[in-house]
């Protein structure tokens, strides 16, 4: 945690590469928190599925933990995911969502 610096796939919004998906997809998330604060992430335009099989659309991710997401692709456009931590998310932890035309 420190330098004080958010990423999601390695690299601060707007140097990370948006994540793509089809309409139509179920997608898996894999959401990774390698640090020693709980993460809110936060997907717009959809909701997600937990493992227990409970719909959200944020879910807490504890610290040095991992857990899976599935996301059905039905609302085509460009979406942001996030941590739903403000200052984390203006740091750079976040990732465009989007669609191929």
């Amino acid at each position: 945690m420190t330098p004080y610096r958010w990423a999601i796939n390695g690299a601060a919004y707007g140097k990370n590469a948006p994540i793509l998906i089809d309409k139509g997809d179920r997608v898996r998330l894999q959401l990774m928190n390698m640090t020693q604060m709980t993460h809110p992430m936060h997907v717009h335009g959809h909701t997600f599925a937990l493992p227990n099989g409970l719909r959200k659309d944020t879910v807490l991710v504890k610290p040095m933990s991992s857990l899976s997401v599935d996301l059905q692709a039905d609302n085509p456009g460009s979406w942001m995911t996030h941590c739903h931590n403000v200052y984390h998310g203006e740091a750079g932890m976040m990732i465009a969502l989007n669609y191929r035309t």
